[in-house]
């Protein structure tokens, strides 16, 4: 099997918690409009998948149909509330990330974020809680084709590394990001900071964890041994 070499890290609800900050902007803009967004729905069904594709999703399924100026005006409403929010609150990283990263470090691997969250949020996110020195690179939906649960944003990440997609690991922490990993030939594990472990694991993680103190040395060698 192939040796892991290349970490891919999603954002929001896997380095920090802020996943919900997401849902806040997004049900705003929606109520702004009369669509109540709910968190169920945001958790279970449009998590990780980028304003590009919720808005006019869910406007259709209200009997909608979004003009792409419209698309564009609403994704970037919700931008400047997303970021509104994220610079009014505390960064509260995912439990032993900083000392996980430390340890793969350590250990040569190299390690990038994909996400669908816009880049300037990223790296503002990153530095929020002293991280981005970590990341060789970011990739985002603007290098990909498709947004998650299509593979695009992690075969993306996987071919600036200069890897095969059996030489990284993803590490998610919603279904679509799980889906985006299998669709990807990506093993994938899952931090389950706000989706129950069940759906994840039904979605394809290889690994379910809470946060990154139950992800132990063994645990680790073993998967990125790729002996899973």
């Amino acid at each position: 099997m192939a040796k892991i070499r290349g970490l891919i890290f999603d954002l929001d609800g896997t380095i920090m918690l802020t996943q919900q900050f997401h849902y806040q902007a997004f049900s705003q803009v929606f109520a702004k409009y009369g669509i109540t967004y709910t968190e169920e729905d945001d958790l279970n069904k449009y998590a990780g998948m980028g304003s590009g594709i919720i808005f006019p999703t869910v406007f259709a399924d209200h009997g909608l149909t979004l003009t792409p100026e419209q698309i564009k005006q609403y994704s970037d409403e919700k931008k400047e509330i997303y970021d509104r929010i994220i610079r009014s609150e505390t960064i509260v990283p995912v439990a032993g990330v900083e000392d996980f990263l430390k340890r793969m470090q350590g250990r040569g691997y190299r390690m990038c974020v994909a996400s669908g969250n816009k880049l300037e949020s990223i790296e503002y996110l990153l530095d929020a809680i002293h991280v981005r020195t970590f990341f060789e690179f970011i990739v985002t939906n603007k290098d990909a084709e498709k947004p998650k649960p299509a593979p695009d944003i992690f075969l993306a990440a996987a071919k600036k590394f200069g890897y095969e997609q059996g030489e990284c690991v993803v590490f998610e922490d919603a279904v679509n990001g799980i889906t985006a990993a299998e669709s990807a030939g990506i093993t994938s594990i899952a931090i389950a900071s706000r989706i129950p472990e069940m759906d994840l694991r039904n979605a394809g993680a290889d690994i379910v964890v809470k946060d990154y103190t139950e992800l132990s040395d063994v645990m680790i060698d073993e998967t990125l041994a790729g002996s899973i």
